[in-house]
């Protein structure tokens, strides 16, 4: 896999689609179709992207929408995850790690004299493949796992984890150190012991960034 690690001053302001464009039609082959013939009209303009030097971000990621885009340090986007900021400010924390094919975006909001709304990733923030989160905001070192979708507007407590597949509902609140596991909507149990968590998720990315840069 190729790999970008974001450096100034792209980690200032980057003009995403057009940087990715440029890695992506150099590693596709030659029977794709080409870009050159698409009308740029057709293409909506990049948000604003505020990235640390040390993001790693996969050059199939996508990033859209209109409001602010802002990556902390150490934080490991992979490949075909899919972020926009349609409706909001999106804030992915520092060492936060967003697995292949997840889906972010700020929640929707359903009138047009409702302010934007935001989605705020803490620290260590793990989102596994094929997540889909529109949450308000997930506490530091929390893990969605795979399949997992977090309802609009919904608030994600620090140390927690939403097992596979599980469902959390719109707006809903979990607590601090709380895991939600079983089918569907799931069931809920508080974790006393959260300190092994926290050594997972810095172990995930040591090595993720490893793999990557080699370093």
């Amino acid at each position: 896999m190729n790999y970008t690690l974001l450096r100034p001053p792209l980690a200032q302001y980057l003009t995403l689609p057009k940087n990715c464009s440029t890695i992506l039609q150099r590693n596709m082959s030659s029977n794709r179709p080409s870009l050159q013939g698409r009308s740029s009209a057709s293409k909506p303009p990049p948000p604003p992207i505020h990235a640390h030097p040390s993001t790693l971000l996969h050059p199939s990621a996508a990033l859209t929408g209109t409001h602010p885009i802002t990556i902390g340090p150490n934080a490991i986007i992979q490949l075909r995850t899919r972020i926009s900021s349609a409706h909001g400010l999106v804030s992915i924390g520092e060492g936060t790690i967003i697995s292949e094919r997840a889906i972010l975006s700020s929640p929707s909001i359903n009138t047009s004299d409702t302010p934007p709304t935001s989605l705020t990733l803490g620290p260590g923030v793990v989102i596994e493949s094929g997540a889909t989160v529109e949450a308000a905001s997930i506490g530091a070192y929390s893990v969605i796992e795979v399949g997992a979708k977090i309802g609009k507007g919904a608030v994600i407590g620090e140390h927690c984890k939403v097992c596979a597949l599980v469902e959390v509902g719109e707006g809903e609140v979990i607590g601090d150190g709380t895991v939600v596991y079983g089918n569907g909507w799931g069931e809920r149990r508080v974790e006393r012991e959260r300190a092994g968590l926290k050594a997972l998720v810095e172990a995930q990315r040591h090595t993720l960034k490893g793999l990557w840069t080699g370093k």
